[in-house]
C-alpha cells in the first residue's frame, strides 16, 4: 500500500535518509522509475545533490554503470545546453524548485512524458516554507503535477519533509489534497543544548560583533543570523579587522552573492576552513554546513519555528552547543527577555495556506487548461469553488468552452509566465 508521508522532526534528525534510501532502492528493481526532488532554494538542491551522489558512488559497480545518467540539477543556474540534454535524456533523479516545475516542466510536459509516466517519488523538502501565498500557489503546482502524471500513467508517492511545525498533518493534506501519514518523533541522538537570552546594554549589533570575535578567537565554529543584508556586511566589517590573522576565517553570506561564491562559502564552512559566518535567513534552511558550536541571533526571528530552525544549525551529532538570542528594542524581543519561560512553553506555529484563494486559483486554472483541456468529468470540477471559478474565467474569455460544452481550453498558450509563485 502506497503512503504519502510528512516528516516534521528537528534539524539533524536524518530526514534526508528517509527519501534517499527508497529512491536508491528503486534502482535495484528491473523496472526502476524516476524521482523528482523539489527544494525552495537552489543551494539546498546543490547540497542534497552532492549527498545523493555520494550515496550512489557506494552502490555496486554494475548498477552505477547501468544508471550512468543518475542525477541532475535543473534550475536557473543550469545552462541551456545542459537543460536540453536533461530534457532529451531524463535522469533517474531530477533536482529542481517550484518555479522551474511551474515554468519549464509543466507547460512543456510533452518533453517529459516518460519522466512523468514513470515518476515513483516526489520529494518536497522544507515544506514549512510553503505557507501563506507561496503555499497556496504550491498546492496548485502540486495539483497540476498530479494531474499530468496521472495523464501519462504515473502515480508517485509524495514524501514531505519539514522542520518542527504546529500542524504537519493539515499542511500535508492541504498541499496534496489527500490524507498523509505523519511522523513527528525523532530517534536521532541529541547533545546538550544551551540557550542564553541577552538584553544588551550596548548596541545589539555591536554586542553580536564582540561575541563573534570572542568565539572565533576561542576556536568555536559560529553562525550569526541578522535580519538584513546591510547588517550582515556591517558586522563583518566591524569584526574582521579585530581578528588579526584569523580574519580569513570569517565570511558574510547572503542572497545577492554569485552562486559560485555561495557554494564556496558553504564548502569552506562544511570543511572547517571557516570558523565564523554572518548570514541573513539565506542559511536558515537545511543546507549541511557541518558541525557548528554557537548560534548568535541578532533579534528574535519573529516565530518560534524560525528560532528553532536557526538554532538547529548548531550542536549536530554529540557536540554541546549554545544559542544566544540578543534582544533588539522590538516589543516581542523585550517580551521574551522579561518572560523567558514563555518562549519554552510555546509550540511552533502552524503553517497556514489557502488553496481556494480566488486569485491564486484562477491563475492556476488558466495554466491547467493550457497544459491539458479541463474536462467536465474530471475530479477537479467536483469542488464547487473551482467550478464557479471556471465559469467566471469562461465569461471573462480566459477560458474557451467547446461547442459540446464538456471541455475548457486556455485562450493563451503559455499563461504561466504571468504567474508569480511568491507574489499575489
Amino acid at each position: 500500500q502506497r503512503l504519502d508521508v510528512v516528516v516534521a522532526t528537528p534539524t539533524a534528525s536524518g530526514k534526508s535518509l528517509i527519501y534517499n534510501l527508497p529512491v536508491l532502492n528503486d534502482l535495484f528493481s528491473n523496472d526502476s522509475g524516476h524521482s523528482l526532488y523539489l527544494f525552495p532554494l537552489k543551494a539546498l538542491a546543490q547540497d542534497q545533490h552532492s549527498v545523493l551522489t555520494r550515496f550512489f558512488s557506494r552502490l555496486p559497480a554494475d548498477l552505477q554503470e547501468k544508471h550512468k545518467n543518475f542525477a541532475a540539477i535543473f534550475d536557473g543556474d543550469t545552462s541551456s545546453y545542459q537543460r536540453r540534454k536533461i530534457r532529451d535524456h531524463h535522469p533517474r533523479v531530477l533536482f529542481t524548485n517550484p518555479e522551474m516545475l511551474h515554468l519549464s516542466m509543466l507547460p512543456y510536459h510533452q518533453n517529459w512524458q516518460s519522466f512523468f509516466g514513470k515518476l515513483r517519488y516526489v520529494v518536497i523538502d522544507e515544506v514549512h516554507s510553503y505557507r501563506g501565498i507561496l503555499g497556496s500557489h504550491m498546492a496548485w503546482v502540486i495539483g497540476r503535477l498530479q494531474r499530468l502524471t496521472a495523464y501519462y500513467g504515473g502515480n508517485p508517492t509524495f514524501i514531505l519533509l519539514s522542520a518542527t511545525i504546529g500542524n504537519p498533518e493539515e499542511l500535508g493534506r492541504l498541499l496534496l489534497d489527500r490524507p498523509v501519514e505523519v511522523i513527528t518523533e525523532s530517534g536521532a541522538p541529541r547533545a546538550e543544548r544551551n540557550m542564553l537570552f541577552l538584553n544588551p546594554w550596548d548596541s545589539p549589533a555591536y554586542t553580536a560583533s564582540q561575541l563573534l570575535e570572542a568565539a572565533i578567537k576561542r576556536g568555536l565554529r559560529t553562525i550569526v543570523y541578522t535580519q538584513s543584508r546591510k547588517m550582515t556586511e556591517l558586522i563583518n566589517m566591524w569584526t574582521a579587522p579585530r581578528l588579526g590573522n584569523l580574519a580569513p576565517k570569517l565570511s558574510a553570506y547572503r542572497a545577492g552573492f554569485l552562486p559560485e561564491e555561495r557554494r564556496e562559502i558553504e564548502g569552506m564552512l562544511f570543511s572547517g576552513k571557516l570558523l565564523g559566518v554572518i548570514s541573513t535567513s539565506a542559511l536558515e534552511l537545511g543546507i549541511d554546513i557541518g558541525n557548528l558550536d554557537l548560534c548568535i541571533l541578532l533579534g528574535y526571528p519573529g516565530s518560534i519555528m524560525a528560532t528553532l530552525q536557526r538554532g538547529g544549525r548548531v550542536g549536530r551529532g554529540s557536540r554541546k552547543s549554545a544559542t544566544i538570542l540578543i534582544a533588539q528594542e522590538d516589543a516581542l524581543d523585550q517580551h521574551f527577555m522579561r518572560q523567558p519561560d514563555d518562549f519554552f512553553v510555546r509550540s511552533p506555529e502552524a503553517a497556514v495556506l489557502n488553496p481556494t484563494n480566488v486569485s491564486v486559483m484562477e491563475q492556476h486554472l488558466h495554466c491547467c487548461s493550457a497544459e491539458l483541456p479541463i474536462s467536465a468529468t474530471e475530479a477537479l470540477l467536483d469542488n464547487q469553488a473551482i467550478k464557479k471559478s471556471v465559469e467566471r474565467l469562461t465569461q471573462s474569455g480566459a477560458l474557451l468552452q467547446t461547442a459540446q460544452g464538456d471541455r475548457w481550453i486556455s485562450s493563451r498558450k503559455y499563461p504561466h509566465r504571468q504567474v508569480n509563485l511568491r507574489g499575489g
